[in-house]
């Protein structure tokens, strides 16, 4: 019995235990827990009051952009291709006829300044061009001077149809006519040939006097003199060295007497056709002695055969026009090579060195040293310092305080201690995107000042100044505590250390800072509070007090 009424009680003490427990469980949950659920913890950060410029603004982000200018190669220097029997003949007038790049001055990603030199050119394809080009006006001459002639050729031909036909009305005179247009005709033919002659002997003397060609007469003569010399004091005896020193002095004789002989043809030929000229000047005053007399007969009949003759007129007209053209053609065609003759001297300089008109960063060099420039096109890239400017989308509640000419602030991330001044340059009146649930307008800065260090692609924060202070007390705008009257305080300590609220007058507000008109002073120290819930856990609210102190 002793042992039931012991384990008895020991059940009953268990069960006691347990429901004390689930009691003390209880009362915790509903009562003490929500009470310290409730309680709350103000903590305090300490800031100073400072002085200064308050900014209140619009701020967006975007990227640089960087406007390029080019230094361009734009002479269209064309040649008509000629077939060469010798592949290094053809190599040769190939290299005479572009320009060949011998130094490129500057690298990728160099600031140029003005008048530094870029490229250089081989003196050697100067040269070469230029004679060609030259070669192409003294060419488009002779062309001008034969259209010219074929002119007034075919004009008085034309001009003989047109009488013959307007004296087919009136056969009395038809034969009479004729005489007289072939006087005419034969006189003209004698101007024609004299132009012709003339423009033969003008390109003749040019190859006579011609600098390359007299030095090559020059180095063949000189060439073949030394040959001579040299055979004249080899030792007969000496067969081999005899035989190899007559076959150099044969082969520089023979060079220097083709080209000896090609000069002498000129010569001939300007003499010849000054002979000829001159046997023309006698034919031209027989002829014109003889169409004297006849044109005074010839008018009295032609007034009456004009009437007839509209047909032939119309036909004389479009002739003439015809003709006309061709002279015309060949003047331009005389212009364009002089013009381009002209551009080229101008492109190439004086010391065959292309310098720069212009500063700024280079971005891409478009040849090498031993390039040619074979076409027109870009032969460098840069960007001016003044070629800067950042496009950035403006919200539609913001877009109304900007205008084109507003000063801005911008900060660039890459140098995030300094701050460069820019423009409004744009602002586009159309909305970025009419589908976007978010309506945004593109605006251009033009970023002002010393650029030299900012690159394309570089992210930058511009602040658009809507108001301003300057040089006044403010706080943290944390730190202002609003009553329910209206007033303003801040914390601040008391002698004893403890925290109390000093009544301010506030002004400007940015909503980072807010400007004090009264109550304190700069350096002063106000403290921000901030509450935060207790009794969840201890340690983790020792924890945020230590991180907000």
């Amino acid at each position: 019995m002793k042992k039931i009424r012991k384990k008895t009680i020991l059940k009953l003490a268990a069960a006691a235990a347990v429901f004390l427990s689930l009691s003390g469980v209880c009362i915790y949950t509903v009562f003490i827990r929500p009470a310290l659920m409730n309680r709350v913890t103000v903590l305090y950060k300490e800031t100073q009051v400072q002085s200064g410029d308050l900014v209140q603004g619009i701020m967006e982000s975007g990227s640089v952009e960087m406007e390029e200018s080019s230094v361009v190669y734009d002479l269209d220097i064309s040649y008509d291709d000629e077939d060469e029997d010798d592949d290094e003949e053809e190599e040769d007038e190939e290299n005479s006829r572009y320009l060949e790049i011998e130094t490129v001055y500057v690298v990728q990603g160099q600031r140029m300044e003005e008048g530094d030199a870029l490229f250089g050119f081989t003196q050697e394809s100067i040269d070469g061009v230029r004679r060609n080009l030259e070669n192409s006006v003294s060419e488009a001459r002779v062309d001008l001077a034969e259209a010219e002639s074929e002119y007034n050729t075919q004009a008085q031909t034309a001009k003989s149809t047109y009488n013959t036909s307007v004296a087919e009305s009136g056969t009395a005179q038809r034969s009479y006519d004729a005489s007289v247009n072939n006087l005419q005709q034969q006189i003209s033919l004698l101007y024609a040939d004299i132009q012709v002659l003339q423009a033969q002997i003008d390109d003749w003397n040019e190859k006579l006097t011609d600098e390359d060609t007299l030095e090559e007469y020059s180095d063949l003569k000189d060439e073949m003199e030394r040959a001579k010399e040299l055979l004249d004091e080899t030792d007969g005896s000496s067969v081999a060295a005899y035989v190899a020193n007559y076959e150099d002095y044969q082969t520089a004789l023979s060079a220097f007497e083709e080209l000896d002989d090609q000069l002498q043809s000129y010569r001939d030929g300007i003499e010849e056709n000054t002979q000829e000229i001159l046997d023309h000047n006698e034919e031209i005053l027989e002829a014109q002695s003889s169409l004297e007399q006849e044109e005074l007969l010839l008018k009295q009949e032609y007034d009456s055969a004009v009437q007839s003759g509209s047909l032939a007129g119309d036909i004389y007209s479009y002739t003439l026009q015809s003709l006309q053209d061709s002279v015309d053609s060949a003047q331009q065609t005389l212009a364009d090579a002089q013009e381009l003759l002209a551009d080229f001297e101008a492109f190439v300089g004086e010391d065959g060195v292309i310098r720069s008109d212009g500063s700024g960063l280079i971005t891409q060099i478009g040849y090498e040293a031993g390039d040619r420039l074979t076409a027109a096109g870009t032969m460098l890239s840069y960007v001016t310092q003044d070629a800067c400017s950042i496009t950035i989308d403006v919200s539609e509640e913001d877009i109304s305080h900007i205008s084109v000419g507003d000063t801005v602030t911008i900060e660039m991330t890459a140098y995030p201690d300094e701050e460069w001044e820019g423009t409004v340059s744009a602002v586009t009146t159309s909305a970025d995107s009419e589908y976007s649930a978010t309506v945004n307008y593109p605006v251009t800065i033009h970023v002002e000042g010393d650029t030299s260090r900012i690159y394309g692609g570089m992210t930058a924060d511009i602040t658009f100044v809507t108001d301003s202070v300057e040089n006044v007390l403010y706080v943290d705008a944390g730190a202002v505590v609003s009553g329910e009257d209206g007033s303003t305080s801040v914390y601040v300590k008391d002698a004893e250390g403890s925290m109390v609220l000093q009544p301010v007058v506030t002004g400007f507000s940015n909503g980072t800072q807010t400007e004090i008109l009264e109550g304190l002073s700069e350096g002063d120290t106000v403290y921000i509070a901030s509450t935060v819930s207790a009794g969840i856990d201890e340690e983790s609210l020792k924890e945020t007090g230590r991180e907000n102190a």
